[in-house]
């Protein structure tokens, strides 16, 4: 009994040894390069510089955070139209000496939604899912019913 608990404390610790990802901001990264060597971790900071393209397809950019510098070399897919100069991102992946090689980069943003075209009209859905072709705006028939509305272009 006592070496299959020993077996089974061995695996649990490989586990969850192996498949432990740091998350550092740059200026921890940074103190800690060497430490770290060439395991993988997440390194948040915010975009510093526009990101250009590399010869062989990397996307290269630096990334700030508690006053020190990070240089990026972007091997994945490229990141979404969200990705600038001034937004805080967690690039994914390891040090290649004095670079971060990133294999995923992903963009924190706000959870705040704000309506792209707040004076659209809202129509009235009458069942079909079509707006009015009455040429009325939609607005509400004054019955007190209640009515379901939907804003055009608004995300759900």
């Amino acid at each position: 009994m006592g070496v299959l608990a020993l077996v089974a404390g061995v695996v649990l610790y490989q586990a969850l040894t192996s498949a432990r990802v740091y998350f550092l901001n740059v200026d921890e990264a940074v103190s800690r390069r060497a430490e770290l060597g060439d395991d993988a971790f997440n390194m948040q900071g915010t975009v510093i510089s526009e990101p250009t393209m590399a010869a062989d397809g990397a996307m290269l950019f630096t990334v700030t955070f508690g006053g020190e510098d990070a240089e990026i070399r972007h091997i994945g897919d490229e990141p979404t139209d969200l990705f600038g100069v001034g937004e805080p991102v967690v690039a994914k992946g390891r040090w290649d000496g004095d670079v971060f090689v990133s294999e995923q980069v992903l963009i924190k943003h706000s959870e705040e939604y704000i309506e792209e075209n707040p004076d659209h009209v809202n129509y009235e859905i009458d069942g079909t899912g079509e707006a009015p072709d009455d040429g009325s705006d939609g607005s509400s028939t004054g019955t007190g019913e209640s009515e379901n509305s939907l804003a055009v272009g608004s995300a759900e």
